[in-house]
């Protein structure tokens, strides 16, 4: 029988762009000095109203995009981790669903009992990031682990 990985999990959510990227590394920084592996994780929107649907009608395409951002994330990570000191190397994973993305992170912290934390980028606020304000605030107010919110700027390299 082989035995099941308890080490804890760092959830990182990631939309792929700079400040994700780093909230990513500073993820890894963590992940190694607390001796946790990491989670990528990101949530592609499907449409919920008729009329958006038929604005997007490749799925498929949605989902190998996730993938293949979250593979090359995982490269990227991966490349930081070779030229790190730390003597833990955190196994990296990675994940993507269609759908809400407070819905489906709750379902992530409750389906799996070992996450440690779930680190996310912050951003500055614009008039257009509205939206994406409103679902940072939602999945730190519904989620049942502590949360850690990156500023946008780069002050950390791993």
């Amino acid at each position: 029988m082989e035995a099941i990985d308890q080490t804890k999990i760092i959830l990182v959510l990631t939309d792929f762009t700079n400040s994700a990227l780093n909230a990513a590394d500073y993820a890894l920084y963590l992940a190694s000095q607390l001796k946790t592996n990491i989670l990528l994780y990101h949530s592609y929107y499907i449409p919920a109203t008729e009329s958006e649907c038929l604005q997007i009608t490749n799925y498929g395409l949605l989902a190998k995009t996730s993938k293949s951002s979250l593979e090359k994330e995982k490269g990227r990570l991966n490349n930081s981790i070779k030229t790190s000191s730390s003597d833990f190397i955190p196994k990296i994973e990675y994940l993507s669903e269609g759908g809400g993305i407070t819905e489906n992170v709750c379902n992530i912290i409750e389906e799996r009992k070992n996450i440690l934390m779930l680190v996310m980028s912050g951003f500055k606020a614009h008039n257009d990031d509205i939206l994406f304000g409103t679902e940072i605030t939602s999945v730190v107010s519904k989620a049942r682990c502590p949360a850690v919110i990156v500023p946008e700027v780069e002050f950390l390299r791993v």
